[in-house]
């Protein structure tokens, strides 16, 4: 009896994918879920069954087929499909039997969902994924492990790097280039190329990197040095995690949009200081924010002249405008 094993128990719509695809072309007789997290184990989610850890694909057999769900984040995405294939077992793609073909190429164990679009004269390179909604223009090419996120949008001819991730709602222009392991943040038009490893965010994008840290940070005007401790403690919290290392990164720790609005008020009560989700975004690590915020310049001191009897006026008249 062959077995489809769907490493993740997080994401019901791959579940729902993997049932559906098997429904049009039965090639399991059995579906089922594992996942690392003890709590979620006897679970079912749709009628498919959390059998256990990852571990359990150990004892996989001939004919057998594992498909990697986790799709959080790129870099965590492609560490579980380094483990599952340390078990030996074959993974393979999940495509919706609706989604047209004609004149794509599709690389090895790569997920469309339902509802995507994937143009003519594209590629799709093994291990990514392509959300539902989601859109990737003719002769346009999403690099291996790459996500391209629901309803996002990658217009013609776009080169989409390595574990690059498109989050939801995101616009890339026509013949632009995502570098390896960038990141286009939900909601952004981008209207430039993006390097590796950057951040695009906004509309138009503002194109991030992760500046280096002050080679001395001293304290700001008027605040101490911010505790790299404290700021470690506040990431962990945010995330859900035990602890997490001064160098690791917010969304490799699988941290979200949603969560770095946490993470920005978090920090801002605990800090005594104003934290942006750009300072954020563009100091993805404890210790790099932690030195940008330690470094950056202090508040310009307030006005202490009273403002003439014309300007208080013409105030008054902009208020009521």
């Amino acid at each position: 009896m062959s077995t489809l094993y769907l490493c993740a128990a997080g994401n019901p719509e791959g579940v729902r994918l993997a049932l559906e695809v098997n429904a049009a072309d039965p090639r399991w007789q059995r579906i089922v879920l594992l996942d690392d997290d003890p709590a979620r184990h006897g679970q079912e989610i749709l009628g498919v069954r959390v059998l256990g850890p990852f571990a359990a694909l150990a004892d996989h057999r001939e004919g057998d087929a594992a498909v990697n769900l986790v799709a959080r984040s790129t870099l965590g995405r492609d560490r579980a499909r380094a483990r599952i294939e340390g078990f030996g077992i074959a993974l393979c793609s999940l495509v919706h039997p609706s989604i047209n073909l004609h004149g794509v190429t599709l690389g090895h164990a790569v997920t469309l969902y339902e509802g995507c679009t994937v143009s003519a004269l594209s590629v799709v390179q093994d291990h990514a994924v392509i959300f539902t909604r989601a859109v990737l223009g003719h002769g346009a090419s999403l690099g291996p492990g790459a996500v391209l996120g629901p309803g996002a949008v990658i217009n013609a001819r776009v080169k989409v790097g390595a574990r690059a991730y498109i989050g939801t709602n995101a616009a890339v222009m026509p013949d632009l280039d995502i570098g390896d392991e960038a990141t286009v943040s939900a909601c952004s038009a981008v209207i430039a190329h993006v390097p590796a490893r950057a951040l695009a965010l906004g509309v138009p994008a503002e194109i991030m990197g992760e500046p280096e840290p002050a080679a001395a940070p001293g304290p700001a005007p008027g605040s101490g040095a911010v505790s790299l401790d404290l700021v470690q403690a506040i990431f962990a919290r945010v995330l859900g995690a035990a602890s997490i290392g001064a160098d690791t990164g917010f969304f490799e720790a699988g941290g979200t949009s949603r969560l770095a609005l946490d993470l920005q008020r978090h920090l801002t009560q605990a800090l005594g200081v104003s934290v942006s989700v750009v300072d954020i975004f563009q100091c993805l690590t404890p210790r790099r924010l932690c030195a940008h915020l330690t470094s950056r310049p202090g508040p310009t001191p307030p006005r202490t002249t009273t403002p003439d009897s014309a300007e208080l006026v013409r105030r008054r008249k902009a208020m009521r405008v």
